[in-house]
């Protein structure tokens, strides 16, 4: 719940505070200083343990057997495929150190699982929020910094490609097999080629659906592509409602998003265990409709673990701007970018005090964040993402008992939002009562999302087809910016569209303080760096970065546009506590 002075949270954050042996401790402030070539973090109101515990706790995501990922060589090297290096070019964080949690040092966001799985090859490793929502950045000293709940730079297509052709080339060079076979120490040799076989198969698929005409690139990923058809084509089993996921967007920021009305740059989600839930379907959950018997359906989300995960995010705070690392913030300019600020941002986006929901609205007075849903014929970016959930369509399988009011096609297909929606729920339900979380545990559970007296959690945002203005404390360690990342620096952003780069590169972590941003041009990246970023063309397909061009009607001159930068290192969110 949010306050004007502050986010009160309520008892959603304390329903499970018992994993990982998570006691007093974590919540502790006393960091020790970052090892020499670390990430130092911030204080963004997490301990050492909390981080780790964002960083590798599970969800149910299962992409592949946890002894197969560790064992795996590169494609073309003898060098394993988790080798820092390697997972440093894929866009993804080398772990800091092994762990109690993390005992083998996989990567960020990387994480076993803990089931038993059936199979030669034993229990599965996937990937959990941290993956794409934990970042590093680089001063021009060279000194690091950590941002949590920041935008990962992963590259999700070169992974699963780089995946899909380590298992090819393994299967097909002898020597590389038997130095595989020798790391699988506890697993029958007779039975690791028949698995490695169906292993690869599965995952040249995976690849396969992630193909697009025009590449991803660095940090950015069309989750709700994936997500529909992870339940609309493959687990509905219906091929026909496969559509190549080709509006990718930048991974968003955490902090904040527990205490907004809406989430998602659509802002569809409604509430927070159901968005979880189909993320987790996104990235290797697995879900089961049990042959049409819905009361029966099922997934691989561990929906305990997905009210803890959010339970610590919203305790996790805007990332403040160090001076010492970064460079001092100039007052003077800094106060007079707040009134800029304030009189052509603050309309949608908010700032000091917070724009809060009627108390009438939520059950018990509980108020959030009122982000802005701002219609897309206003904002004019790209429409791509927003049009390609609002006009996507979907035959609905066992979903026969859909409400009167989904939109419906003649020959049966139903809107594919709609279908997502039903599936969600229908999973979320029957875990709940299988754990037996009911009354209001059942409603801390979903984030006190429920209008007075309603037992049915608040919808998300439909109509008009609209992009969220959510609050823009922290903003400065999240570029690039615009929600499909087609804008390189918040100085561009606040520039005329056609003044606006109309190529760049993404994958440098080195922060333009000056412009806001991250250092975007060929040239100005070391020779090391320009071998792992990634081509922008903002003239393809999804990729348009025009629009928000405010305020309308009129031209910032330059020292207004860096005013209200420098108002952005400074800018306060609203408050977090525990």
């Amino acid at each position: 719940m949010v306050g004007r002075k502050g986010l009160i949270l309520g008892a959603g954050i304390v329903v499970f505070l018992g994993l990982a042996a998570l006691t007093d401790a974590i919540m502790s402030r006393n960091d020790a200083p970052a090892e020499p070539g670390k990430a130092q973090p911030l204080d963004q109101g997490w301990s050492r343990e909390l981080r780790e515990a964002f960083y590798y706790t599970p969800q149910g995501s299962q992409l592949m057997p946890y002894a197969v990922l560790r064992a795996l060589e590169q494609p073309l090297s003898d060098k394993l495929f988790l080798d820092p290096a390697h997972v440093a070019q894929m866009g993804f964080l080398p772990a800091d150190g092994a762990s109690a949690l993390n005992p083998d040092g996989l990567p960020i966001g990387f994480v076993k699982d803990p089931r038993p799985a059936p199979g030669a090859l034993g229990p599965m490793v996937g990937l959990t929020c941290a993956a794409c929502h934990t970042a590093d950045i680089e001063a021009k000293t060279g000194a690091l910094i950590r941002i949590d709940g920041g935008a990962s730079q992963g590259d999700y297509q070169l992974l699963m490609a780089r995946l899909s052709k380590a298992l090819d080339n393994t299967l097909a060079d002898p020597a590389k097999f038997q130095r595989f076979a020798a790391r699988l120490v506890a697993v029958d040799p007779k039975a690791v080629r028949p698995a490695l076989e169906a292993l690869a198969t599965d995952i040249r698929r995976l690849e396969a659906s992630a193909w697009t005409p025009i590449p991803y690139g660095r940090g950015r990923l069309d989750a709700f592509g994936h997500i529909l058809n992870a339940v609309a084509a493959n687990a509905l089993k219906e091929p026909a409602n496969f559509r190549i996921p080709d509006a990718p967007v930048s991974y968003p920021f955490l902090w904040t998003t527990p205490q907004q009305r809406y989430v998602q740059w659509n802002g569809v989600a409604g509430n927070p265990l159901g968005r979880n839930l189909g993320e987790v379907l996104g990235v290797f959950g697995h879900p089961d409709f049990a042959n049409g018997n819905l009361a029966a359906a099922s997934s691989t989300a561990l929906g305990e673990n997905l009210v803890a995960l959010e339970s610590w995010v919203a305790t996790l705070k805007p990332p403040p701007w160090p001076e010492k690392v970064l460079g001092k913030v100039d007052a003077a300019k800094a106060k007079r970018g707040a009134e800029l600020f304030k009189a052509n941002c603050a309309g949608c986006h908010g700032g000091p005090d917070y724009r809060l929901t009627p108390a009438a609205e939520t059950e018990g007075g509980r108020q959030w964040i009122a982000v802005s849903m701002v219609n897309i014929d206003t904002v004019k970016t790209d429409p791509k993402m927003a049009m390609n959930f609002i006009t996507r369509y979907a035959r609905p399988g066992p979903f026969t008992q859909l409400p009167p009011t989904t939109p419906r096609l003649p020959d049966g297909q139903v809107l594919a939002g709609s279908l997502l929606l039903a599936a969600v729920t229908a999973i979320t339900e029957n875990d709940l009562r299988a754990r037996g979380i009911t009354g209001d545990a059942r409603k801390a559970a979903y984030g006190w999302r429920f209008a007075p007296g309603s037992n049915t959690p608040q919808s998300g945002w439909l109509l008009p087809p609209s992009y969220k203005a959510g609050p823009l404390a922290g903003v400065w360690a999240t570029g690039p910016f615009l929600h499909n990342g087609s804008v390189p620096t918040i100085y561009d952003l606040l520039s005329p569209e056609e003044e606006r780069p109309a190529v760049f590169y993404v994958g440098s972590r080195r922060l333009d303080t000056e412009k806001l941003g991250f250092v975007s041009s060929y040239d100005s990246m070391p020779e090391a760096e320009r071998a792992r970023v990634s081509r922008f063309d903002t003239a393809l397909p999804g990729n348009s970065n025009r629009g928000h061009a405010f305020p309308t009607g009129a031209k910032l001159p330059p020292e207004d546009r860096y005013a209200i930068i420098e108002y952005l290192k400074v800018l306060e969110g609203p408050d977090v506590r525990p």
